[in-house]
């Protein structure tokens, strides 16, 4: 534009010029005088301007648009500006402002409701402004197939993953009991305990579903054992849904004693996904033993020696009720929704493999309301562990810190019915982890938004295949199996995210933490107290770190995944003369993780 006015003064004078020569005065002698010729001017370039009328934005959106804001400039189409923008969320685009791809924001996360951001937009003659923005956030109703996990068939519910929530629910019972060994009650008590909580897991019969829950204890829920989620569900061991066991065909033979990896020692049990579940209740097991002969164990490291009354943990430094408890939040978890549910079950196999075909989408099944690709998709977001409607807590709220009254204790009454239920109101496995880590960023510049970018994917896959009920996924359109596969890819990816930045989380505790970390331990003048916090974060972060091997679509490569394993070791090294060795180690798995998920340095930071 500014070349079309430098041509345009240009033309003015040589108009001047020309008339002045034909038609200007004379002198007495006839010689024509010619005026001065003025200077061309340039006119003068104004900074951008940014005018900001009600600006607001649609939560549960990725991506959203910003509306209520224009961008101009004198001289450059506001597209070939550059723009900063103070909040990492938002970013501008053809000159709008916008949520990135997998950003939204939530009405209920911000206490007034809004965000408060600066844009400074430069041209290319280098001028630029400054304009503080104050973005609203519409509220958005809860809608079954937009902010709400909710679908129909034929007018009634076409969801159904009771069977998902009822090994979540024997997950986190059995965690709950074998918190409950300690050398504080009697040996019949420990006794009972230990058997009813590996019942929980590897019992191959319903024995253990009338059990009363202890995990719901006060939280007003509807179902108090698992026989009133769902029967039959095995977690782990022969017919239960652990890695090596479920008899779907999956990506890797997890039972030839290579194929699973990151951990060294098993015993007498096998190298698999399911030997280490009982490896760990072996250890378990021998501790309880010990207690029971009237032994006392001790934990002794650097001169120092504390008492173990927590049975679940060992000297060495695991606490098992922790590593039992993450390793199956990826062997059963996380592999039955990546690597069954998730993978080529939806999909034509590229391979030819004819025991692995789509799910068919065209009959609905005339007593259970849903197909047979709707129910795969529902099983695997059962597996994810969200609540139908999620995206109405804050992250506070999930993570049971903060926030409204029937929200703060990380699960709500939705439909105002009977208490919580567990198969549609309660936020089990990474469903938390993924709120806990994007509330660890909140202040940060480029805060995380995973519980979001998860949650959406699986509403919006889910809605695609709802559209498409009556067709077999060869029937529908391109743009509808790219739009799957898409969605697909992002539930898993964000969902595998919200593991890493938790294993992150874990190795920063470890190496630091006010409650107990390494360096505690090396001191030698320890209490009993940070022994058990050095043990829950290691194990934590070690039985989290096993999980990415279970997700056939994962970012981490086997190579790095073997040296993240090989730098963690099999427990921590607590000798004062390895511990700093051990810290950079446990760095440098950090850094490969980092690098791999692509994560914010100040988040691995603050994690």
């Amino acid at each position: 534009m500014a070349l079309r006015k430098s041509l345009l003064a240009t033309a003015i004078l040589a108009a001047t010029v020309g008339l002045t020569g034909c038609g200007g005065s004379s002198s007495d002698n006839n010689t024509v005088t010619t005026p001065e010729t003025p200077a061309p001017t340039t006119p003068s370039n104004k900074a951008p301007t940014i005018t900001v009328e009600t600006a607001s934005v649609m939560e549960d959106t990725l991506g959203a648009e910003v509306t209520g804001i224009t961008i101009a400039d004198d001289n450059d189409d506001a597209a070939a500006l550059t723009f900063t923008v103070s909040d990492g969320r938002f970013e501008i685009v053809e000159g709008k402002l916008k949520l990135k791809a997998f950003n939204a924001l939530n009405f209920e996360q911000e206490a007034e409701q809004k965000v408060g951001l600066t844009v400074t937009a430069t041209d290319s003659a280098g001028e630029k402004v400054e304009q503080a923005i104050e973005v609203a956030i519409t509220d958005m109703e809860p809608t079954a197939g937009k902010n709400l996990y909710a679908f129909v068939n034929g007018g009634n519910s076409s969801v159904a993953y009771s069977g998902q929530t009822s090994r979540h629910a024997a997950m986190a019972e059995a965690k709950s009991l074998l918190g409950k060994l300690t050398t504080d009650v009697s040996v019949d008590d420990r006794n009972t305990t230990l058997t009813v909580a590996e019942g929980f897991i590897l019992a191959q019969d319903e024995s253990f579903h009338g059990s009363a829950f202890t995990f719901t204890e006060g939280k007003g829920v509807a179902q108090t054992n698992l026989g009133e989620i769902s029967s039959k569900k095995t977690v782990a061991g022969a017919g239960g849904k652990i890695a090596g066991s479920d008899a779907s065909p999956m990506n890797k033979e997890w039972n030839n004693g290579t194929s699973f990896v990151g951990w060294t020692e098993f015993g007498t049990f096998d190298k698999t996904p399911n030997g280490l579940v009982e490896y760990y209740f072996d250890l378990i097991k021998k501790q309880v033993e010990t207690a029971n002969g009237g032994t006392k164990i001790f934990a002794e490291h650097n001169e120092g020696s504390v008492e173990l009354t927590k049975l679940y943990v060992t000297p060495e430094g695991l606490d098992v009720a922790q590593l039992i408890q993450k390793h199956l939040n990826g062997a059963v978890s996380l592999s039955q929704g990546a690597d069954d549910y998730m993978d080529e079950l939806l999909f034509s196999n590229p391979e030819g493999n004819t025991e692995i075909s789509p799910a068919q989408n065209a009959e609905v099944d005339a007593d259970k309301n849903y197909t047979d690709m709707e129910h795969k998709w529902d099983e695997a977001y059962g597996y994810f562990g969200a609540a139908i409607n999620y995206l109405e807590y804050s992250d506070d709220e999930i993570a049971g810190k903060d926030g409204r009254p029937e929200f703060e204790n990380g699960y709500n009454d939705f439909d105002g019915q009977n208490g919580i239920d567990l198969k549609s109101e309660y936020n089990f496995g990474n469903s938390g982890n993924a709120a806990k880590r994007d509330r660890g960023t909140k202040s940060n510049a480029n805060p995380t938004d995973f519980s979001a970018a998860a949650q959406i994917a699986f509403i919006n896959g889910r809605a695609i295949i709802n559209k498409n009920v009556g067709t077999n996924i060869d029937q529908w359109s391109a743009e509808d199996q790219a739009e799957l596969k898409k969605y697909r890819d992002q539930a898993l990816l964000y969902w595998e995210k919200s593991i890493a930045a938790t294993v992150v989380h874990y190795i920063n505790d470890t190496i630091s933490h006010e409650d107990g970390d390494l360096k505690d331990i090396a001191g030698g003048a320890y209490t009993a107290e940070q022994f058990y916090a050095v043990a829950k974060h290691w194990s934590e972060m070690k039985g989290f770190a096993l999980n990415s091997q279970f997700n056939p679509h994962s970012p981490i490569t086997d190579e790095q995944f073997k040296e993240i394993h090989q730098l963690m070791g099999d427990a921590p090294k607590l000798a004062a003369a390895d511990v700093d060795a051990y810290i950079a180690d446990l760095e440098k798995a950090r850094d490969i993780i980092a690098q791999a998920y692509n994560f914010d340095a100040d988040n691995v930071a603050n994690w």
